[in-house]
């Protein structure tokens, strides 16, 4: 019997379309990693880590900067003990400036100038950074890493989360550095945009835009020095006043607010 050519032309152009080229890539494409999985491992890691300790890097835009006594370049040091134990240490040009937790009290310390405060805080982590907010107007350096739920505290600043793709941070000219997912954090003040370490699941970099302010100045902070076996002691976490060092007032945001309507 002689074949059906017109059945074989068929079964070959079928054959043919169906192992192309470019349909065989299309088929290959891996699917882009899901940037909600990448968020919620970051703060696995973050909250399973009892005693951690990273420095870094943060850069401010001096038009966030007004009323505010910040540096606009400083290295950041911080080392947190779960649940409710943070020291952190903040260093510019002729500014260091620390700050203890234990849990007990809070203090902040002007080393430069031989200052310091001291107010009562009996509260965690979490409730360290929501009454520091309300009551006196800011937060501790990058505390938001030291929160139970880094997550939670992310998602619901950020209405919405996209994958971007994958870059790296530090080394020489992109040789040595660590390489990281970058995710897209829009929020309704902010919109940033999030490096997270492919291998270790840490946050690498952040830069973050305010979005309703002219020009959208901007808050760069790069991580490093990431231990996540930190082995911290009480006295890390206490203030010993040095010799000669004045103890000042510590003003509320309604303490302040009242002062400036006087002038």
């Amino acid at each position: 019997m002689k074949p059906n050519l017109n059945v074989t032309a068929v079964s070959l152009a079928l054959a043919a379309l169906f192992t192309s080229p470019a349909l065989a890539a299309d088929a290959a494409k891996p699917t882009a990693p899901n940037a909600d999985a990448i968020l919620r491992q970051m703060s696995s890691t973050l909250v399973g880590a009892r005693e951690f300790s990273f420095a870094a890097h943060r850069q401010i835009d001096a038009a966030l900067l007004a009323g505010h006594d910040l540096p606009t370049d400083a290295h950041v040091a911080v080392t947190v003990q779960h649940p409710n134990k943070l020291a952190a240490r903040s260093t510019s040009k002729g500014d260091v400036r620390d700050f203890y937790f234990d849990g007990r009290s809070l203090t902040l310390v002007d080393v430069t100038k031989n200052l310091y405060s001291t107010v009562p805080m009996r509260t965690s982590l979490d409730g360290l950074v929501e009454e520091l907010d309300q009551k006196y107007g800011f937060t501790p350096p990058l505390a938001e890493l030291a929160l139970s739920n880094v997550y939670a505290d992310i998602r619901w600043k950020a209405r919405s989360i996209s994958y971007q793709g994958e870059g790296t941070v530090g080394g020489f000219f992109g040789v040595g550095g660590v390489a990281c997912h970058r995710l897209a954090l829009s929020g309704k003040v902010l919109d940033a945009e999030l490096w997270v370490g492919v291998d270790d699941h840490l946050p690498r970099k952040l830069v973050a835009a305010a979005k309703t302010r002219a020009g959208k100045p901007q808050i760069k902070v790069e991580f490093s020095d990431w231990n996540l076996a930190a082995k911290a002691t009480a006295q890390d976490f206490t203030f010993v006043p040095p010799k000669g060092a004045m103890k000042i007032t510590m003003a509320t945001t309604a303490e302040m607010t009242g002062k400036h309507k006087k002038h």
